[in-house]
């Protein structure tokens, strides 16, 4: 059995962010959603009082936050961050492995940690 985590999914209210929380909290990890429209503190403080394993964020929405989550890594580097992209299907986890997500269970395997399987192409661009 998968080790219990805590992930932060940090974005708009959006339907993107919503399936993600849903998805992931089927797992039964502790799973909640920071909206952007708060400050950067709500994310901090959520990191030193919630113990964050992942924070999540979308990539195409938030690239006027990007030097955000490395701010965040910076004071707390047992964060994992992973930053989504509807845009071409790729997950980049900040250990700068980029991951082409075929199918949900893709994305339980970044998450879990798991080293990716033969069927998880890497970005050959990386």
């Amino acid at each position: 059995m998968a080790k219990s985590k805590t992930i932060v999914v940090w974005g708009d209210q959006d339907l993107l962010g919503s399936s993600i929380e849903y998805f992931l909290s089927g797992k039964g990890w502790r799973v909640f959603c920071i909206s952007t429209k708060e400050e950067l503190e709500a994310l901090i403080q959520a990191a030193e009082t919630e113990t964050v394993d992942i924070l999540i964020i979308h990539s195409g929405r938030h690239d006027d936050f990007a030097n955000h989550p490395l701010l965040l890594l910076r004071d707390h580097p047992s964060i994992r961050v992973i930053s989504v992209s509807l845009e071409d299907n790729m997950v980049e986890v900040y250990s700068k492995q980029k991951v082409v997500v075929k199918q949900a269970a893709d994305l339980m395997t970044v998450i879990e940690d798991v080293s990716p399987s033969a069927d998880i192409a890497t970005d050959p661009g990386s």
